[in-house]
């Protein structure tokens, strides 16, 4: 036998481009700012109450200053609820014949590409807080790792059970190469629990 390790016409590829990607449902970035908010906001009292316990019984701390290390502890607060908040928004995902992406990254972009073969489970989660919002997550592990691969969070139920269903459809039939999947379309059932 011979080997061969042909090169590969980069013009012949497929165009990732074309690829549509759906964003998450809109509530999900409200509900990852409302959470920041709630952590963050003891956390920042906290913090400024020491600051000022430390620092203003000593005599050279002036009222100015005082100011703006409380302007400075806020901003970076603003920031870190603002970048959880732009970090839900920015995220979108993809599911293809043969694989699922997702894109996330507010400075540095980071695409996932997990084929579907390769998917050993597949879970769908609701916590509390989704659970008000209709919201699920899906949490994709891939075979050989005892951790998820990634996760598709802010997921309305009707496209987290159509997902689900879609991949463990894949996984259980499967389908040759040059066959297309069939349309899977999912209802979202209530919970036995509400």
């Amino acid at each position: 036998m011979t080997f061969a390790n042909h090169q590969v016409a980069l013009d012949t590829l497929p165009r990732f481009t074309e690829v549509e990607f759906h964003e998450l449902d809109p509530h999900y970035a409200r509900v990852v700012l409302g959470i920041a908010f709630v952590f963050q906001i003891p956390v920042f009292l906290f913090v400024t109450g020491l600051l000022f316990a430390v620092l203003v019984p000593n005599t050279d701390f002036s009222l100015l200053a005082g100011g703006a290390l409380f302007i400075v502890v806020l901003c970076l607060f603003a920031f870190l609820a603002w970048f959880s908040f732009k970090s839900a928004r920015v995220m979108r995902y993809a599911l293809r014949q043969h694989d699922v992406i997702v894109q996330s990254g507010v400075f540095w972009k980071q695409e996932t590409v997990q084929p579907i073969r390769r998917i050993q489970h597949i879970e769908q989660h609701q916590g509390p807080i989704d659970k008000r919002f209709g919201l699920y997550e899906l949490k994709l592990f891939s075979a050989g790792t005892g951790h998820f691969t990634f996760r598709i969070p802010g997921l309305d139920a009707g496209s987290a059970a159509g997902i689900r269903q879609f991949i463990l459809n894949v996984q259980e039939d499967g389908w040759e190469e040059d066959e297309a999947p069939a349309t899977v379309e999912a209802e979202a059932r209530p919970s036995p629990d509400g």
